[in-house]
């Protein structure tokens, strides 16, 4: 039970790490307050963990809107008094070469994974006492290049650098950390190959796994554990921090 009796928002819990992440925090003892933008998903989620008696409530939330998030900020404030643990885990992933990318794309991307953090944090750490933790969902990508992830890479560096600055903005009573995941077998990657051509699509899933030290992706429980330490007090000494969990690919 670690994180008993803490108040926790996971964003993007609707996808597969999303889930696994408002699972997981519910199993450890949090109170979860879930965000994404499908009713329809998040109350199957919602129904799911209730029916497992978890104490678990989806609010439906465009990360890219003050307004929503000030919503959010006003229901979490209503409901529970304050807030412990602020994992922002909603993103969008674009493949696209950058003279392929177009401004809407690059726009859309910036918005979700580097404004939506932004607006997330800026709108709930004030519900934040001390030994509050935040802990932003990065990647690999944000601390090196890939082929043809442009707009995506560039966000998810700016997800890095944003989070070693909150945390000194923030010391010291609230901690800021970050994950870097590699690739990790969830519906987004699938979705994303899916939209190429078969031979193409699988020749770039086989890059992929390959590209780890590993040699196989990710799996969500790889990087969902190191969110759970990162959320709890067993990581009270870190802060300013982007953990790699990416298989080795960063090593090469």
């Amino acid at each position: 039970m670690k994180l008993k009796d803490k108040i926790a928002v996971v964003s993007g819990t609707t996808g597969g790490m999303g889930a696994l992440a408002a699972r997981t925090f519910c199993e450890n003892g949090a109170t979860v307050i879930g965000v994404d933008l499908d009713p329809e998903l998040g109350a199957k989620l919602e129904a799911e963990l209730q029916g497992d008696g978890h104490a678990f409530t989806f609010v439906r939330v465009d990360v890219t809107r003050r307004a929503d998030i000030l919503a959010l900020a006003d229901h979490v404030r209503d409901n529970h008094g304050r807030l412990d643990v602020l994992y922002n885990n909603a993103g969008v992933v674009l493949g696209k070469h950058v003279l392929d990318t177009t401004e809407e794309e690059w726009d859309r991307v910036h918005d979700v994974v580097s404004k939506g953090t932004f607006l997330m944090m800026r709108e709930l750490v004030p519900l934040m006492g001390e030994g509050g933790s935040v802990v932003n969902v990065a990647s690999a990508g944000g601390l090196a290049g890939m082929d043809g992830m442009a707009a995506y890479c560039s966000a998810k560096a700016s997800v890095v650098l944003l989070t070693k600055t909150a945390a000194i903005d923030l010391a010291p009573g609230i901690r800021v950390n970050a994950i870097c995941p590699g690739a990790i077998d969830t519906q987004m990657p699938r979705n994303f190959v899916a939209t190429m051509p078969e031979e193409m699509g699988k020749a770039v899933w086989d890059e992929l796994a390959r590209g780890h030290l590993t040699g196989r992706f990710g799996r969500p429980e790889e990087v969902v554990s190191v969110g759970l330490f990162l959320a709890s007090d067993a990581s009270s000494f870190m802060t300013g921090a982007a953990v790699v969990v990416d298989g080795g690919w960063t090593a090469k």
